[in-house]
């Protein structure tokens, strides 16, 4: 807020709108939700959820721990909240387009986390984890006019009651299990009988420098998959006595696993159906675009918006910050994943037509006289507009440098808007009028 406010009153002006009590996080969710549900008519989406903490321990002497909209992360003495966004993709190419909900809450200062997890009568709706099942009963609202919905998520969302009240029809689920679950009438648990199954096929995963506790290799992965009926956990009553889901395996070979280290291995449930090797790498490759929702997390904070170092005071405005922030983060992304052009999506997913209008007055300015030097985009399209973003936030245009990336975008974003409310200032000056209630809204975006 410091570096886009243009004096001291628009600072205080902002802090005094995060500090509104008629602005709620409510209206943040319904907002991004709404963009979301637009963009996802007739598509398959791969929803994918999960949690991150938000934590502000390095500024914790101006936080209270009194404030009931902040409590115990990290290790259980730092402080800040948690969210738990449902990111949303084209399951085609894997295009972010949006957000269908985002669960926001924080623990007690005065309670042990594990409470509810350790006492297995404690109804599921009592416990933090109910997250993953709101989250997804939630978006299936939010993603109605989608032709199908994969929900994706990691081992924490191996819940049997999810399992059984969030699929339909046309709702999936694809979770990585986390329990060696009893098999409803057979001698085998989940994991033996996926052992006991043949090999039903191969191929070769890169694993990358980058990847934490994993040496670079080319790692050679046996498939396998089959259908299973997951027993009901003895602790539960309301529930059928067993859920219908197809298991893949994708799991190392020990000839490509280095000395010291583990077998990759992904043992994913789906309801999905899986009759062929082809449909088993079908889910796996659904389930490695989950990486994005970590991508999402790392762009609202360190490798972009940075929401970590902000200095407001109050529990409740840092809440409607980060709130704001994911969906400015997802901008990013978009913006990020547009920039080369092989995602075909046009510009109005990031701005409106005022401007779009704009962009092409300022196009004139951030080209240079050559060929390489110009903008090589249809006009108007995605990769057309992170180009100029792109060039605003620092980027020198030239294809052989490094593409633009997260912070990149971000900055650009930044200059922009400031100048683009200058530039629809200028414009209301020039017909010596006021702005109505359209150009209102768009000084707000």
């Amino acid at each position: 807020m410091n570096r886009l406010s243009s004096d001291r009153a628009d600072l205080v002006a902002s802090c005094r709108f995060f500090n509104n009590e008629f602005v709620i996080n409510n209206d943040f969710i319904r907002e991004a939700a709404g963009r979301c549900s637009n963009a996802v008519e007739g598509l398959h989406v791969l929803a994918m959820s999960d949690t991150s903490e938000i934590n502000y321990q390095k500024h914790s002497g101006k936080l209270s721990k009194e404030d009931k909209k902040l409590g115990p992360v990290g290790n259980n003495t730092d402080i800040g909240f948690f969210i738990h966004p449902t990111f949303v993709l084209d399951a085609k190419d894997a295009f972010p387009l949006g957000l269908s909900n985002v669960y926001i809450w924080n623990r007690s200062w005065d309670k042990d986390p594990t409470e509810n997890k350790k006492n297995s009568t404690t109804p599921i709706e009592d416990k933090e984890s109910y997250k993953w099942i709101e989250s997804c009963l939630k978006s299936k609202e939010v993603l109605a006019k989608a032709g199908m919905v994969t929900f994706i998520a990691d081992r924490e969302s191996d819940i049997f009651e999810e399992f059984a009240v969030v699929p339909d029809d046309n709702v999936h689920l694809l979770i990585r299990s986390m329990h060696d679950r009893r098999l409803y009438d057979h001698k085998y648990t989940l994991y033996s009988y996926i052992s006991s199954l043949e090999i039903a096929g191969k191929y070769e995963l890169e694993i990358k420098k980058c990847q934490r506790k994993r040496q670079p290799r080319n790692a050679l992965m046996e498939v396998r998959y089959g259908k299973v009926k997951i027993a009901k956990p003895s602790n539960l009553n309301d529930y059928p006595e067993y859920i219908e889901m197809h298991v893949v395996e994708a799991k190392e070979h020990a000839s490509t696993v280095p000395l010291g280290e583990n077998p990759v291995r992904w043992c994913l449930l789906t309801t999905h159906k899986v009759d062929t090797l082809l449909d088993a790498i079908q889910v796996i490759f659904w389930y490695s675009l989950r990486w994005n929702i970590e991508q999402l997390f790392r762009t609202l904070k360190s490798k972009g918006l940075d929401v970590e170092s902000s200095q407001i005071e109050d529990g409740a405005a840092l809440q409607k910050l980060v709130l704001m922030s994911l969906s400015s983060a997802v901008r990013i992304m978009q913006l990020v994943i547009g920039r080369d052009g092989k995602v075909e999506r046009p510009g109005t997913i990031i701005f409106n037509e005022e401007a779009l209008e704009f962009l092409k007055i300022l196009l004139k300015t951030y080209e240079g006289k050559t060929e390489k030097q110009k903008n090589p985009f249809k006009q108007c399209s995605l990769a057309w507009v992170a180009w100029i973003i792109a060039r605003i936030g620092g980027w020198k245009g030239y294809q052989r440098a490094s593409p633009p990336g997260p912070i990149t975008m971000k900055r650009g974003l930044e200059v922009f808007s400031n100048m683009f409310q200058g530039w629809l200032l200028r414009e209301m000056c020039s017909h010596g009028s006021a702005p109505d209630n359209d150009l209102r809204d768009v000084c707000i975006e």
